[in-house]
């Protein structure tokens, strides 16, 4: 998490190390592998409260399983099947020409 902590929010932050946390004491590792993003598009731009926000549609398809740690075997999801998702993604930062943060993910079923 060190290396992305610069890249997310601290709400984000928290929320993707509370996963991580989860997966290391039910001795899990998730894995994605070959990440294809078919597309990225801008839905909604905007400013609140001294704030730049920006939010992308982002469609892709990828491998994602997870693994028992201990076994190798997979748990769940498929190591051969790709999966499609849609999510949105939504980014922040001060006015101005600063660095974006990830505030938020909202996943499409």
């Amino acid at each position: 998490m060190s290396g992305a902590k610069n890249l997310l929010t601290e709400e984000m932050s928290g929320l993707i190390g509370d996963d991580i946390t989860k997966l290391k004491l039910d001795k899990k590792i998730n894995k994605l592998e070959n990440i294809a993003v078919r597309s990225v598009d801008i839905v909604e731009a905007w400013q609140e409260s001294g704030k730049d926000y920006i939010t992308v549609k982002v469609y892709a398809n990828l491998l994602d399983y997870t693994t028992d740690e201990t076994t190798g075997q997979v748990v769940s999801g498929s190591k051969t099947e790709p999966v499609k998702f849609e999510e949105y993604w939504t980014f922040t930062r001060p006015v101005g020409n600063k660095s974006w943060q990830l505030s938020a993910i909202q996943q499409v079923e």
